[in-house]
């Protein structure tokens, strides 16, 4: 074989190495992106629509991750109405597990609108639908939109905290006033997540900040219609400055 009939092979085998390298280093840099694609390759099982348990749980387990799945999900479509985002949800039911898929001490994480996993500290559908309005916010407002950072962080997190009910951060509903610390300025809280990651280490009260600021708004604004039309503006091009208004 020449020189010339040899060149389209190695391109291809050059081609099929670089390829194999990428999956690699997904696999290694974000298992739970490459866990998305292939759950059974990283020891998930069906149980569900798009839910996906540890392989080995018990058919009760399993019944009880999916349930607080379609909890979770309820709380999403009473919020945002009808879900235009369907992540994948991985749950483990051990520590190794959800270090495997580089979770480190949080209860839930998830990857774009792709995927979400929960931790075993994770299992209840207020942490579920957390992650799932996360999804949803980011679906709506694009991949490239959530890259040029058009929604703050705080405001993303806020909306879930609320979508989810999470009393962790907010007081019941109906209860009147919502927030547990004063509410801070807008323009105070972290926008970008580097921002908004440096300030959770020091400060306690952050998240508890962005859902009193968020569900203030939400009740100055109509409620819930009110952050579904925001995204939906800042999607067609709006600045969020000018949509929050």
């Amino acid at each position: 074989m020449n020189n010339r009939a040899r060149l389209p092979l190695m391109l291809s085998v050059l081609t099929m190495i670089l390829l194999l390298a990428g999956i690699g280093l997904i696999g290694f840099a974000a298992p739970s992106a490459a866990a998305a694609v292939c759950p059974s390759c990283y020891g998930f099982r069906p149980a569900g629509e798009d839910v996906y348990v540890q392989q080995g749980v018990s058919p009760s387990e399993a019944e009880t991750d999916r349930r607080a799945v379609d909890e979770g999900r309820r709380l999403v479509r009473a919020f945002w109405g009808q879900p235009q985002s369907h992540p994948r949800m991985l749950i483990c039911r051990d520590n190794a597990c959800f270090q495997r898929m580089k979770g480190g001490g949080r209860k839930g994480m998830s990857i774009l609108d792709v995927v979400a996993v929960l931790s075993p500290r994770g299992l209840s559908p207020v942490i579920a639908a957390h992650e799932m309005s996360m999804a949803e916010l980011i679906h709506r407002i694009g991949w490239m939109g959530f890259a040029r950072q058009t929604v703050p962080v705080w405001f993303n997190e806020g909306v879930s905290m609320v979508a989810s009910d999470d009393q962790r951060y907010l007081a019941p509903a109906g209860t009147g006033a919502r927030c547990l610390v004063p509410a801070p300025a807008l323009a105070s809280l972290p926008a970008g997540p580097f921002e908004w990651n440096r300030r959770a280490l020091t400060d306690d009260h952050l998240y508890a900040k962005a859902a009193c600021a968020t569900s203030r708004w939400i009740d100055g604004h109509g409620g819930h219609a009110a952050v579904v039309n925001l995204v939906a503006k800042v999607a067609a091009g709006t600045s969020f400055n000018e949509a929050i208004q």
